[in-house]
């Protein structure tokens, strides 16, 4: 069993050095390092169409529900899908946290920011630049990982692997702002948090496309054998049959496009493929 992660103080001098700043000039994410102590400051400013905004988000999350019901079954509320943003991260996280969850502390939270402990360098860089024994561990370990993270009856909301970072040998999350997992059964939103880790490891770039098979295929083995759950796995393949019949008419058209995401999208309905033999 890993032991409960052992978290960073904030550094003495954050509230002298955030009242120092002109925020309008901020970018949106800011990896800083102050009095020795790094930490991630993330910013979201209300824009002056936001009603207009909101309401686009709404229909398009309303349309997304809608494909979401008819082909997998749940419909996910769009208000739900839209309470969402630094306020709703800074919330899980505390939640994850008195869970015993790998996950950073929340140093400062204020409207439209958010301050953050530094966790890590994330898998999807260090994996694109490992040799390929340590390309292997760490798909082994971000699989594993998931599958324990999910067998706890948790769920992420933004899988990808980008949001799971490595320090000191242990595997920590971030990135906790969407709010899909509130809106979906727990069994789909672990499904989806699943495709999301697979989708995204296999469309990293600078990976060959043999390379990527294998470590999607290797990551989609070992969360099966670490979390066999059946709910999971049965909201897994309704998915993969949706993904697989779009790869097979879109195949002819697209096959051969170079494109990252074109590519990872078919990759990724191949590695999920044997799960329709087995249903």
């Amino acid at each position: 069993m890993n032991q409960p992660p052992v978290h960073h103080n904030a550094p003495p001098g954050l509230r002298a050095w955030l009242d120092s700043l002109d925020a309008s000039r901020e970018p949106s994410v800011r990896d800083v390092t102050i009095d020795g102590v790094r930490c991630i400051i993330k910013r979201r400013r209300p824009s002056i169409g936001r009603g207009v905004s909101y309401a686009l988000r709404y229909v398009r999350a309303a349309v997304l529900g809608a494909g979401c019901k008819l082909f997998l079954g749940e419909f996910p509320r769009p208000g739900v899908l839209l309470h969402n943003g630094l306020a709703h991260e800074a919330e899980r996280l505390s939640e994850l946290l008195k869970a015993g969850c790998r996950v950073p502390e929340v140093w400062w939270q204020e409207q439209g920011l958010l301050v953050l402990e530094y966790v890590g360098d994330d898998l999807a860089d260090l994996i694109r630049n490992e040799d390929s024994t340590s390309q292997l561990w760490l798909t082994r370990a971000a699989a594993s990982d998931l599958a324990a993270f999910h067998a706890r009856g948790m769920w992420h909301g933004g899988a990808q692997i980008r949001n799971v970072t490595r320090q000191d040998g242990e595997l920590w999350r971030i990135d906790f702002e969407e709010n899909i997992g509130s809106a979906l059964s727990r069994p789909l939103a672990q499904a989806y948090d699943l495709f999301q880790m697979l989708a995204s490891l296999v469309s990293l770039r600078k990976l060959p496309d043999d390379v990527a098979r294998t470590l999607g295929k290797l990551a989609l083995d070992v969360y099966l054998e670490c979390n066999p759950d059946p709910e999971v796995i049965t909201r897994l393949t309704r998915l993969a049959r949706v993904l697989c019949t779009i790869a097979t008419l879109l195949r002819p058209l697209l096959g051969r496009m170079p494109w990252r995401d074109v590519q990872g999208f078919f990759r990724v309905a191949d590695i999920l493929q044997p799960l329709l033999l087995k249903s």
